[in-house]
């Protein structure tokens, strides 16, 4: 079967739980899979411990952090192989003007700390990612593999 990682020759699934091969795995089904089992379990532990307000507000802390955190590694590859080919300065000031007007919004809304952490951990990416496509450019010849 011709998978993600075919040119690899090798296959991987998600049932095969091998840490270094994380969602790096052969098929789209194991990504399935994998989401599903992940959305069963937390569903049923937000489903047990619906009244720890403690329970919830780490929930609630993790998933900010996941978001905030979603652009490094991007950041990281980017740095890895110096090129920001396929990025668009428009596309990460997208990102920046988004993330700007979120973090605004948390500000003036008077939302508690973490948001306003989250967002500015956001737009502190947003600016690396920027500096990254000015200075590496879409050119592959930059690469360092």
């Amino acid at each position: 079967s011709s998978g993600i990682n075919a040119e690899y020759g090798d296959q991987r699934h998600f049932t095969d739980f091998d840490v270094s091969s994380f969602w790096d795995w052969s098929s789209f089904t194991d990504y399935m899979h994998c989401l599903v089992t992940m959305v069963t379990m937390v569903a049923g532990l937000t489903y047990t411990f619906l009244d720890w307000p403690s329970y919830i507000e780490a929930i609630g802390a993790l998933s900010l952090c996941t978001e905030a955190t979603l652009a490094i590694p991007q950041f990281l590859k980017n740095y890895r192989t110096r090129s920001t080919e396929g990025m668009s300065v428009s596309m990460v000031l997208l990102w920046f003007l988004g993330d700007s007007g979120k973090t605004l919004y948390f500000l003036l809304r008077a939302s508690p700390f973490q948001f306003l952490l989250c967002g500015s951990i956001q737009i502190i990416i947003d600016i690396l990612i920027l500096f990254q496509v000015v200075l590496y450019g879409g050119n592959p010849s930059h690469r360092v593999d």
